[in-house]
């Protein structure tokens, strides 16, 4: 009985070996932790302090980046008359902002006729700008040398426009392209303006139809090549 009592007390073989291995496994991972961080530690603090900067120069680069933007806007908001302009535009060249002030600048000039400066400074603007408002840039850039006689440069960048079939002001410049090539005697060229004008009707384009459909009445009538039968 004395031997069935000692087997009942004795744990069993498996018991101690998973005891024995999580005692083991825990210590080993400490020791292994330890261990790292003795040979790694400089390079841990590092990163993390890295880490750390990165974010406050980010965050830093955004909020001066902001008070710019808001300091530029300011200035813009401050020039009121023409020299505080011309200033304005010509420290923040390239800023749309920039382009603006250019704009207002060329539409005084225009008003004014000194068309050369208007085209100096509508090329500015549209230098500085983007979508619709570089296209009205363009559109002004091409009245303001029209207006200088320079019907060559006018054309260029009137052709600029008709190219993109997105242009808000499309129609516009099939209208002023037609208009040139009249009086270039260019009259074939005018009616395929006239006709791609029209063949884009929309309520926007109505005005620019009207104007060319009474520049197509003082078009001389078209040649027509007789038939064989006639001849």
């Amino acid at each position: 009985m004395a031997e069935s009592s000692d087997k009942k007390t004795k744990p069993k073989s498996d018991e101690r070996n998973i005891v024995d291995s999580a005692i083991l496994s825990g210590a080993d991972l400490e020791d292994q932790l330890s261990l790292i961080w003795e040979k790694n530690k400089n390079f841990i603090i590092y990163s993390i302090v890295g880490i750390f900067a990165l974010f406050g120069i980010y965050h830093l680069s955004n909020y001066l980046v902001e008070r710019g933007r808001i300091a530029v806007q300011e200035a813009y908001a401050s020039a009121d008359d023409s020299a505080s302009k011309l200033a304005f535009a010509q420290d923040e060249s390239g800023n749309p902002l920039s382009g603006f002030a250019y704009k207002e600048l060329a539409a005084e000039a225009y008003e004014e006729g000194d068309y050369a400066k208007a085209a100096e400074y509508y090329a500015s603007a549209a230098e500085s700008t983007t979508g619709a408002i570089k296209e009205a840039a363009q559109m002004g850039h091409a009245m303001a040398l029209l207006q200088n006689g320079q019907n060559g440069d006018a054309k260029s960048i009137l052709q600029e426009i008709v190219a993109n079939e997105n242009a808000s002001n499309l129609a516009e410049a099939r209208y002023r392209l037609a208009a040139i090539a009249v009086q270039d005697e260019d009259y074939e060229y005018a009616r395929t303006l006239i006709t791609d004008l029209q063949s884009s009707f929309t309520q926007e384009n109505f005005y620019w139809i009207q104007k060319a459909m009474a520049l197509q009445s003082k078009l001389p009538a078209e040649e027509t090549t007789p038939s064989p039968d006639q001849n």
